[in-house]
């Protein structure tokens, strides 16, 4: 019998199953698929880690902002704005979803984290639509030091229902941002001089005086003769020294230091003194600004070391570490008028100009003024200047001109922008850096 013979069709399909010639194909597109996921999975990791450095970038960043607004009530939600605003929307299609910072007791160290979300490519081919990034940062004040002499108008005009109440407490809200937690600082320093037509360096210190004492005199002292009202000249001499101030002792309807202000603060660590300080200034007189701006600048020139009670302050300028400071605060503008008795005397008395009018006076005020700040501003002392609810564009001017620089001038229209601007200079002077 012979052998059937089959199909050229049957015997094409025999040959390719018994064929084992391709069986290594369905390897192939298997280890395909493999590196194909491996390679989409780095993609994903690697989007993943850009996004996270650029989130560290940005929580940094944010970590600074928040750390030098120390008057912060809520540091996770200023933190968020900050972090927003340096990470922008849209980098590699990831998404803020959280974003935390927190500050120790002392407000020394800011604690930030953030959580982003990443949008996978090729892992959502596997299920995996998003991976999740974290980020932290550490801000801690750093340890530099400051001495800070704040200059403070006491006229009458700050009356003590609204515009003093108000001071105090900005004032307060300043020292409790430089001193934190801390009752004694390290490395800070603060001083006060309150002012108004004159200003009160304590009864202690009659060496730094001539003439004969008065009875009942409380501190005030008259200005010295131009240029040394505008020096930081120390009294070390007889031509150096202070008059007593007595409000006009011939006068039968005014008495002695009359419009005279509480007593200067000289430099202090212990955060107390100088709030207690604080809270003791009281409202009376007339303005003159820039007697207020060159004790300010006694208070904290080195030459002046010894002369308020420490042998080491204030400090050399230019010492390792550590900056001078004004916060200089008035609420007008400088006045002089021919029947009230000031530092400089009577105005016939001519100490300001000869036969000069009111006006000619108070732009002579303006011009020592400008004279005090220039002379504060080339000693490397920076300075910040208030001008709380004044309309007067010349005192404007002047304070503005007298700032470091126009950041450093704030116009204070009320009450709150006063305190505002108090607590914006606190978190300025508060120096920080990134800790980790």
């Amino acid at each position: 019998m012979s052998t059937p013979r089959l199909s050229p069709q049957c015997s094409l399909l025999t040959r390719f199953r018994r064929s084992n010639q391709g069986a290594v194909a369905p390897l192939i597109a298997i280890v395909m698929l493999a590196l194909i996921g491996c390679m989409g999975f780095a993609i994903d990791v690697g989007r993943s880690v850009l996004v996270r450095a650029r989130l560290v970038d940005a929580l940094d960043a944010a970590g600074l902002a928040v750390g030098a607004r120390l008057s912060t009530t809520d540091y996770s939600a200023d933190a968020l704005k900050f972090v927003s605003a340096n990470f922008k929307g849209g980098y590699a299609g990831a998404t803020v979803t959280k974003v935390t910072a927190t500050a120790n007791s002392t407000k020394s160290v800011i604690s930030l984290s953030a959580t982003a979300t990443v949008p996978t490519i090729f892992m959502k081919l596997f299920g995996q639509k998003s991976v999740t990034v974290n980020a932290a940062s550490e801000v801690t004040r750093s340890s530099t030091g400051l001495e800070l002499v704040m200059v403070l108008d006491n006229t009458g005009s700050m009356d003590d229902s609204h515009s003093m109440p108000t001071l105090r407490k900005s004032a307060n809200d300043l020292v409790d941002i430089l001193f934190g937690g801390d009752a004694v600082a390290t490395n800070l320093y603060v001083g006060l001089v309150p002012f108004s037509q004159t200003v009160n360096i304590g009864t202690s210190r009659t060496s730094w005086m001539t003439g004969t004492k008065p009875f009942g005199w409380s501190g005030c002292v008259l200005a010295r003769k131009a240029p040394l009202d505008q020096t930081d000249d120390p009294p070390s001499a007889t031509s150096y020294k202070f008059g007593y101030y007595k409000y006009d002792p011939f006068s039968l309807t005014y008495y002695y230091n009359r419009y005279c202000p509480q007593s200067v603060t000289p430099l202090t660590n212990v955060k107390s003194t100088i709030s207690n300080a604080i809270n003791a200034m009281t409202a009376d007189g007339n303005t003159h600004i820039n007697l207020g701006a060159v004790w300010g600048w006694r208070m904290i020139s080195p030459r002046w070391r010894g002369y308020w009670g420490s042998a080491t302050l204030p400090l050399d300028y230019g010492t390792k570490n550590m900056s001078k400071a004004m916060v200089l605060m008035t609420d007008g503008k400088n006045t002089m008028f021919d029947s009230i008795y000031t530092a400089y005397g009577n105005l016939s008395d001519n100490n300001l100009g000869y036969r000069l009018t009111e006006s000619q006076a108070e732009a002579e005020l303006n011009k020592r003024l400008t004279t005090v700040c220039n002379s504060v501003k080339s000693s490397g002392i920076i300075i910040y200047t208030v001008a709380f609810a004044i309309t007067d564009p010349t005192a404007k001017s002047l304070l503005q001109n007298c700032a470091t620089n126009s950041s450093y001038y704030f116009d204070a229209a009320n009450q709150t922008a006063l305190n505002t601007a108090f607590q914006t200079i606190g978190d300025s002077l508060s120096n920080l850096r990134v800790s980790k």
